[in-house]
């Protein structure tokens, strides 16, 4: 039975997913999702309080695996030199996914009308970013990066990563590169990063 509930949840996120980069977030309807999976609208609320919980859980469940490569593969008794690069391309590559791109791009546009754009920041890049944080504190005090704060170290690595290409994309002002330019974007992010906080 177990396993029957949890290929259903993950039935009902597939289908949000799909209809939420197709119409947006206000005009996606949960009688139009239950109608796409079959089933009732009680159902879908049975999985999920509302259909803000349900966009937040189709977020997750979609970075999940990047984190759990990325973020949770971090081990500051490495040199940063060899993680940091392997992070950053795992990370500029997911963000400029087509699937991350029209999420994000949903997420903007609501975040004004409703609780949406906060709920994912708190249950995605924040505690991916946290984390990372969290790693960077670790370097720090291991001598292999100089001190400074984390958090705005760690916001600085982002901007660096996410400089050349996202605002492009989000504006549909360029097609995606091919792997080769978006590991160049990323290593360049980084070596600049790096030698940004090198040890004194």
């Amino acid at each position: 039975m177990k396993v029957k509930t949890e290929a259903r949840r993950q039935a009902i996120l597939d289908a949000a997913s799909a209809l939420f980069q197709e119409v947006g977030f206000a005009a996606a309807s949960m009688s139009e999702l239950a109608a796409r999976v079959g089933g009732s609208k009680a159902t879908l609320y049975s999985y999920f309080r509302s259909k803000e919980e349900l966009f937040v859980a189709v977020m997750a469940h979609a970075a999940a695996e990047m984190k759990q490569g990325s973020f949770e593969a971090l081990d500051p008794d490495q040199d940063p030199k060899e993680t940091l690069p392997r992070f950053g391309r795992i990370y500029l590559r997911f963000i400029l996914s087509p699937w991350a791109i029209a999420m994000r791009r949903v997420a903007v546009a609501e975040a004004a009308r409703s609780e949406v754009g906060r709920l994912l920041y708190e249950n995605g890049p924040k505690v991916g970013w946290s984390r990372f944080a969290t790693y960077l504190t670790a370097l720090m005090e291991r001598g292999r990066l100089r001190p400074a704060d984390p958090d705005r170290a760690a916001a600085h690595l982002r901007g660096l990563l996410e400089s050349e290409y996202v605002e492009l994309f989000l504006l549909g002002m360029a097609e995606k590169p091919d792997a080769a330019a978006i590991d160049a974007a990323a290593d360049a992010a980084v070596d600049l990063f790096l030698r940004g906080y090198a040890p004194n």
